[in-house]
């Protein structure tokens, strides 16, 4: 997620009927008859990206019960059994890291690092490719979809922007392989509600979003893994990751019309930024997926507040507008646990693959995330899983209080 440009991600959505083109259409999967039921494995965990880049720069030490412990073992031990981290492209330096570590928590040796702590834990992973330069200078990011630096000058050529989407997923993951690092799920994209790896101009002047362009680009990610997956024996299962349910109708039929190759639909919701549509709950929304198309789905992105107010000097979003009426607001550990918990248990009684949390390791303190004009710090640590002081709070235990049958 990224937070400057997540309100222009939800304006984008508004005019994207009016933009898209399409040059070919597949027919939708015929639709099956789909009975509600659990999945085999269900999927509880949170994002982990930040929490050696915390750790190593900004100070902090996680702990439980006030003792130091590791962070991915304390999830662990509270009913994780997914760790999602995210891999992204240089430089992992601006002018905005000036004074600061560069923010290279993303690159794939640093992501390395993660999983393998993840693992010792016991944990499976969850990888996003996110194929973003985190650290651009303002004039190298035009628009919030621009492709990576290294990649702009083809940015407009989307036969040599496939090469190059493929080639470095397979390089990426087939090295995490070789080490014995398999993630269990592996996302092309974040967040690709509409467009991807863009050329380094302003949004006002790009081309009509092509349905078929994204696609490709898509198809390049999942291809790498395929490929994987028969190479090694494997089966990495791949997922593609949108944001509000009330836009998912439409971007499904839109994609998968045009090919668009994955296993996994997964979504981003927040309470205060996005809705349901016109959908009646979440157990409505799982049933279209697995219905009409044959999908798992996943949520991949949620969160919810344990606390009002901030600890450090960074600006603080999505506030208490973000309860839903029926829990304790203001704000204490067991609105966090009851929320999530009631939200997972409906996910997993309706046949969904989990829900993973966002920024559960997002703590306040002076080391910087991302670099943009907010500087150091956390616009989170009142939703993160550890409290001001970093220690494990209750919150956490909404992945021990869902019921699996």
């Amino acid at each position: 997620m990224f937070i400057k440009y997540r309100i222009l991600n939800i304006i984008g959505i508004l005019t994207l009927f009016l933009q898209f083109s399409c040059t070919t259409e597949n027919p939708i999967p015929t639709p099956v008859s789909y009975v509600p039921v659990p999945s085999d494995v269900f999927y509880k965990g949170s994002y982990m990206a930040y929490v050696k880049h915390q750790e190593t720069y900004g100070n902090v030490v996680f702990k439980e019960n006030g003792v130091p412990k590791d962070a991915f073992q304390s999830i662990a031990d509270h009913g994780a059994n997914i760790a999602r981290l995210r891999i992204d492209n240089p430089p992992y330096s601006s002018s905005y890291t000036n004074g600061y570590a560069d923010v290279d928590y993303g690159s794939p040796e640093k992501v390395k690092i993660e999983m393998q702590r993840a693992q010792n834990a016991g944990l499976k992973t969850l990888l996003t490719f996110g194929y973003q330069s985190v650290a651009l200078e303002d004039n190298q990011r035009l628009n919030p979809y621009v492709a990576p630096l290294a990649w702009q000058s083809i940015a407009n050529d989307v036969e040599q922007l496939k090469e190059a989407v493929y080639n470095h997923t397979k390089a990426v993951l087939e090295d995490y392989i070789n080490s014995g690092l398999v993630p269990e799920i592996v996302s092309i994209g974040n967040e690709t509600n509409q467009r991807f790896l863009e050329p380094n101009m302003l949004e006002s002047d790009l081309p009509p979003y092509s349905v078929v362009r994204t696609v490709k680009l898509l198809n390049a990610g999942t291809k790498a893994v395929r490929d994987l997956n028969t190479k090694y024996g494997l089966n990495i299962q791949i997922a593609c990751h949108m944001f509000d349910a009330s836009y998912l109708k439409t971007w499904m039929k839109m994609h998968v019309r045009n090919g668009l190759d994955f296993d996994i639909m997964a979504l981003s919701h927040y309470h205060a930024w996005h809705s349901l549509g016109s959908f009646t709950s979440w157990t409505d929304v799982v049933t279209f997926v697995k219905n009409t198309y044959d999908k798992d789905f996943l949520i991949m992105e949620t969160a919810q507040l344990f606390r009002t107010g901030g600890n450090d000097a960074h600006v603080d979003i999505l506030g208490t507008e973000n309860i839903p009426v029926g829990y304790d607001n203001p704000p204490t550990a067991n609105t966090q646990k009851e929320y999530l918990k009631d939200f997972g248990q409906e996910l997993y009684d309706a046949g969904g693959l989990g829900i993973i949390y966002w920024g559960g390791e997002w703590v306040g303190s002076n080391t910087l995330i991302f670099p943009d004009e907010f500087g150091a710090g956390s616009s989170w640590e009142n939703k993160a899983f550890w409290d001001f002081n970093y220690n494990l709070h209750d919150g956490v235990n909404w992945m021990n209080e869902i019921v699996e049958q």
